[in-house]
């Protein structure tokens, strides 16, 4: 296998390897490498190019660059591991070590073979005229009907076609399937679930003697409630849907509140056989529709809404919503364009973040809308009630946050005094920063002492009145000079101190004991035992001070020493002043902090969306934000390396000259009619390529998530375009796609070929035969349960956890998903990575399946209930 990918070119490489490079690889050595060892640099350090494959593969002065296959021996991976101090890159001048996700990505790529599409040191121009030339982007023209010479076994259209395929290479279509194969078949297809013995025997016993039967039982199965789930499933896929967020930092809440209304929502789509382009722009836009009373459809957000969160990089999201999109709706891998022009398909970095515009320009409410009005039931209020109580802890706990920053800041009141006195004597050119770090003061109350202290009213304040006057004496003569103050106010004698340029002058005036200074302070300096040899020494008597303020909890006004202390701790908590910004201020001051200790609490509050059958349902909704903006190309994908802004528009390849911006709000309406367009060669075409995948195993473009150039057209072109062209003008209903699919002769045949036919066409590409398929994981748990009697039909609602005891016995696609630690027999029967958008699913054959099924106390428990069933 390595040696296979070590030598193949960009055309030969797997799909999923050059995305690979795309997206993890190219943007990493484009970041961190090519400033030093690429060819538009002019800079080859140690005779090392890293811009082209096979530069990088000769390597420099120091041999290969690396040895695909084998991360331990290559020296790029020796490199950005630092292993040796004379080895390491990125230098330490240049940014240092990478980060562990970036090398980790360098060794599986390595692993991998070291799959590298690139041909030359610079990207391809991008030449529209000619990419349109590409039979994907050509539009979609419905093409004649072929005739056949075996009209008898016609069908549908689709038979025509594929059978004129077959005769012209003196071929013969597989034979028909039994009945038992056929009804089994297809109600699978349709409902993801066996067929009742009773379906079985009456249609084993009709479908010989009827020919209507087959099609009796097509209609009674997209009749069923059962058919939306099933191809709910597939839509899923796509959609990357899962019930969590992801990895988060802290006690976060990871899982989404009302995802599950969006996967009800597009069950009942299906069901209801929603028109496939109304479906996209529900999908895409609900919120912008006039949707009336019923406000279900806002539920369909949840297709932008519900992928991985990347603890919070908003960058990071958009992309991810970019890419379901694009390669969801489209099959088109825009995200790679997010670093660099696209290097295979026509799409310009400024494409992508003309979509990228799109996406920041909008926001999820604060509160989540509802999708119907509210019913005043018993539940609903008991509802409101815990709701309120939940909400109430988290108030006190933050408040109780905010109280507990706020007393050590007042705690340290001295230490403020001191860094504004000292901060007035830096220059210009000093940052403040800087300054407030090694003294461990908070850089937003800093500056409000520095405020503070420069007005008149502080200088009269008798609370600070002690503190400017020490602070006024000369250096030299502080011990001296400090004594006799102090020593003048154990006698009730107020000091005015003046200075003048050059030289410092004390003025000493006598008082009575209503001096302005605050009490106690002046007991304070006069109880010290320690002379005072600095402002250093004031400050930890503030600091004393201040500390026991804080200690006092309650104020007794016979006792004077606590009613000077509870004058001074209101003086210190008076709103507005230095040590106190008020509650909101200092909240958004601290807000990670509060959100950090708050977070169980707020997880008891969300959790109560689905813990109490009062919750009324919500959307996981998007809106436009009240100012869309455009955004501008970050170049090599770095937002600190900011490029031209770009309007808010569709891909170039796919828009009719000249291109209109986008200035509905965000946008997101104009671009989800633009790809729900008939005249759009793509949307049609990636749908029912996917539809007949879906059906038949194996679909007609083989790479049903990547109709870029490099995709070559399938053996039956024609037969996709007649589908795409009649699929639109049938109100692109999924539904009579699905008839004129299933109801064909091609549907119909049997697995077993004829022998001339598998030895002409061994990979089927010409559909002289069924393609054998196995269960998806879906289908096979739905199975057990339903051949044990245990599957509960009850549709909709929150997800249940499969593999917690007892084993729910609802069907599979209500399972909760958990993208950060999906189940372990999830992966195991090839259920798909619910980070990314997936048009098929991967087939493999590996022990864990017999495992699970031998061993599982799932399957264990279906096979007892099948013993006890009549």
């Amino acid at each position: 296998m390595v040696g296979v990918v070590v030598s193949a070119r960009a055309a030969d490489l797997p799909p999923e390897h050059v995305e690979f490079f795309e997206s993890k690889i190219r943007p990493i050595l484009a970041e961190h490498c090519y400033k030093c060892h690429s060819t538009e640099s002019g800079k080859s350090k140690a005779d090392l190019l890293l811009d082209t494959r096979d530069a990088l593969r000769k390597g420099g002065a120091t041999g290969p660059a690396i040895i695909p296959g084998n991360p331990e021996k290559s020296l790029l991976i020796e490199a950005v591991r630092h292993t040796h101090a004379d080895l390491q890159m990125p230098p330490a001048d240049e940014g240092g070590k990478l980060p562990p996700d970036k090398i980790a990505a360098l060794e599986q790529w390595v692993k991998m073979g070291a799959p590298d599409p690139r041909t030359g040191g610079k990207a391809h121009p991008l030449d529209m005229a000619a990419a349109r030339q590409h039979w994907a982007f050509q539009p979609v023209a419905k093409p004649a009907v072929p005739a056949v010479k075996d009209a008898k076994w016609v069908r549908t259209p689709v038979d025509n076609f594929v059978l004129a395929a077959l005769e012209a290479k003196k071929l013969k279509p597989a034979a028909p399937a039994e009945a038992r194969t056929l009804l089994r078949r297809v109600t699978y297809d349709l409902t993801g679930l066996p067929p009742a013995p009773e379906e079985m025997e009456a249609f084993a016993r009709d479908f010989p003697r009827d020919p209507r039967a087959y099609d009796r039982a097509v209609e009674r199965l997209l009749a069923s409630p059962r058919y939306g789930e099933r191809w709910a499933r597939h839509w899923l896929d796509v959609a990357r849907y899962a019930d969590t967020q992801g990895y988060l930092v802290g006690n976060a809440e990871r899982r989404f509140p009302f995802s599950h209304t969006y996967r009800d929502y597009v069950i009942r789509a299906f069901n209801d056989d929603k028109p496939y382009d109304r479906f996209i722009v529900e999908q895409l836009a609900a919120d912008r529709l006039p949707l009336g009373e019923d406000k279900s459809a806002l539920a369909a957000l949840g297709f932008l809404t519900l992928g991985r969160r990347f603890l919070g990089n908003q960058n990071d999201i958009i992309d991810d919503r970019i890419d379901v999109v694009t390669r969801g709706l489209m099959g088109l891998t825009v995200t790679c364009a997010r670093c660099h022009d696209h290097k295979f398909d026509p799409v310009p970095a400024k494409d992508y973040y003309s979509l990228h515009g799109i996406f920041a320009s909008t926001e999820e409410p604060a509160e989540r809308p509802l999708l119907g009005p509210i019913v005043e039931t018993p539940e609903y209020r008991r509802f409101l009630e815990k709701t309120a109580e939940a909400e109430a802890k988290v108030k006190q706990r933050a408040r109780a946050e905010v109280d507990k920053f706020l007393g050590e800041i007042r705690a340290k009141t001295g230490d403020y005094l001191l860094g504004a006195h000292d901060a007035a004597k830096l220059g210009k050119d000093d940052k403040l920063d800087l300054f407030a770090g090694p003294r461990k003061l908070n850089l937003t109350f800093l500056k409000r002492w520095q405020d503070h202290v420069a007005t008149d009213a502080a200088k009269k304040d008798p609370l600070l009145a002690p503190w400017f006057a020490l602070a006024a004496l000369p250096e030299a003569q502080f011990a001296v000079k400090a004594r006799e103050l102090i020593a003048a106010w154990k006698n009730g004698v107020a000091e005015r101190v003046s200075v003048s340029p050059g030289h410092e002058t004390l003025t000493r005036s006598a008082t009575e004991q209503s001096s302005p200074l605050d009490p106690a302070v002046v007991a304070a300096f006069a109880k010290s035992d320690t002379p005072l040899a600095s402002l250093k020494d004031v400050a930890a008597i503030y600091n004393r001070l201040a500390a026991d303020a804080e200690k006092e909890k309650s104020s007794d006004a016979t006792d004077s020493a606590n009613s000077d202390r509870t004058a001074l701790r209101a003086a210190l908590r008076r709103e507005g002043g230095p040590a106190n910004p008020g509650y909101d201020a200092t909240a958004a001051l601290i807000k990670r902090q509060i959100d950090a200790r708050v977070a169980d609490l707020r997880r008891d509050v969300v959790a109560l969306q689905w813990t109490e059958a009062g919750a009324p349902l919500r959307a996981m909704a998007l809106v436009d934000k009240a100012r869309p903006a455009d955004s501008r190309v970050l170049l090599r994908g770095n937002p600190a390396n900011r490029g031209p802004e770009v309007p808010r528009q569709f891909l170039e390849v796919l828009s009719p000259a000249p291109r209109e911006p986008f200035r509905d709000g965000s946008g997101r309406l104009q671009l989800a009619h633009a790809i729900a367009d008939a005249k759009n060669p793509l949307t049609a075409r990636v749908f029912v390529n996917r539809v007949w995948g879906w059906h038949f195993g194996a679909a007609l473009v083989r790479t049903p998530g990547d109709f870029g150039v490099r995709t070559e057209a399938p053996a039956h072109r024609a037969l996709l375009d007649w589908l795409a062209a009649s699929f639109t003008e049938g109100g692109w209903s999924v539904k009579q796609l699905h008839r004129t699919i299933v109801l064909s002769a091609t549907y119909r045949q049997s697995a077993v070929g004829h022998a001339a036919a598998t030895a002409a066409d061994p990979d089927n590409q010409l559909l002289h035969r069924f393609n054998r398929r196995r269960l998806e994981f879906e289908a096979l748990r739905d199975t057990l349960l339903a051949v044990s009697g245990s599957l509960d039909l009850r549709a909709g609602g929150l997800s249940d956890d499969l593999v917690k005891e007892p084993f729910p016995v609802r069907r599979t696609i209500y399972g909760f998903i958990d993208r950060q630690n999906l189940p372990g027999v999830f992966r195991t029967f090839d259920f798909p990575n619910p980070d990314v958008s997936s048009a098929q699913r991967f087939a493999t054959t590996v022990p864990q399946q017999a495992l699970f099924m031998l061993n599982s106390p799932f399957v264990q428990e279906q096979a007892r209930a099948l013993m006890r069933r009549p």
